[in-house]
């Protein structure tokens, strides 16, 4: 009786280790295929230390510039952000930038501290011919965003946060692991899931099943399609990967820092992580600038605010800089 269990197993196993081997060059072959439908498929190009950037501008050349930067491991920072980007850019010129390894801008061999970044993006903005700018960011682009600031206050006139990563936040730590461990876990899994084709198996009927976006959005089937080959083939590459490692030294760079007096700052903060973490609200209000000029809103939803209140906090971010 064993030895037929033992028999079976071993069969069943071989057939498992075949059908990831089998999964990997389908994968693969896709993937090469697929290339085609995402290169220059939104965007334009921008140079930055010989490697190409890519940027989305909309709205009228005249208006008061915005910057968008997104999370860690966006997979298409200019479609995640696009529904934030049309709705603001009946007001501002809005421009998403892409850093290094994410969407379709190029990887790098750069480590990813912040001072490197923070440099990239600076230039990026600076090709562009941009002299004054507000600074609007999601979570890890907040934390690049105060770093930012500091870093060239003459420029950034204020800073809208959208659940902003800020220093402190590790202090504490609601789970038995790190939010660091957490978030390298939930990137390994993605990526062998992803890696063996079941992530492009099952959303080859229906994009939403790969990609994290604000459904209520009218996307193109052709943007959705970009969207979903980006989220198998491109999220936590390399370069991301290296981004993730230096997470906790990035967020210690900046610790005791807050936004300059130059610079004007209104931060969205979500009740899920306020619950999760008590000093969440508190640390938010630390990197205030000393002027005064800075306000917390809290707002009852998740990490994403921009789904759940995109026009609340684009109302908000009128009358605001208004």
């Amino acid at each position: 009786m064993w030895r037929k269990i033992r028999k079976i197993l071993k069969w069943l196993l071989i057939l498992l280790a075949a059908s990831i081997v089998l999964g990997i060059i389908i994968n693969s072959i896709c993937r090469l295929l697929a290339k085609s439908k995402v290169q220059n498929a939104y965007g334009q190009e921008v140079s930055v230390n010989g490697k190409s950037m890519r940027v989305d501008i909309k709205g009228d050349p005249a208006n008061p510039v915005i910057i968008l930067l997104s999370g860690l491991g966006c997979a298409s920072p200019v479609l995640e952000l696009e529904p934030l980007a049309t709705a603001l850019s009946q007001d501002y010129l809005v421009v998403t930038i892409e850093p290094f390894g994410y969407g379709l801008s190029d990887q790098t061999s750069e480590d990813r501290t912040i001072e490197n970044v923070v440099s990239e993006l600076h230039a990026c903005a600076e090709a562009l011919g941009y002299e004054e700018y507000y600074l609007m960011g999601h979570s890890l682009g907040g934390l690049y965003s105060l770093y930012w600031a500091n870093q060239y206050p003459e420029e950034v006139k204020g800073f809208i946060g959208i659940d902003p990563s800020v220093p402190g936040m590790n202090d504490e730590q609601p789970f038995p692991i790190s939010i660091t461990a957490i978030n390298k876990l939930s990137a390994y899994m993605s990526k062998a899931i992803n890696g063996v084709g079941l992530g492009r198996l099952v959303s080859v009927s229906d994009p939403a099943n790969a990609i994290y976006a604000d459904t209520s959005y009218p996307y193109t089937e052709k943007e959705l399609e970009v969207y979903r080959i980006l989220s198998i083939d491109n999220a936590y590459n390399k370069t991301v990967m290296n981004e993730m490692k230096y997470l906790d030294a990035n967020v210690e760079a900046v610790r005791g820092m807050r936004f300059p007096d130059q610079c004007s700052v209104l931060e969205f903060v979500s009740s899920s992580n306020c619950e999760l973490l008590s000093i969440w609200e508190q640390l938010h209000r630390d990197v205030l600038p000393e002027n005064g000029r800075g306000e917390v809103i809290r707002l009852e939803g998740s990490h994403y605010l921009h789904f759940e209140y995109l026009d609340q906090i684009v109302e908000d971010v009128v009358n605001w800089i208004e």
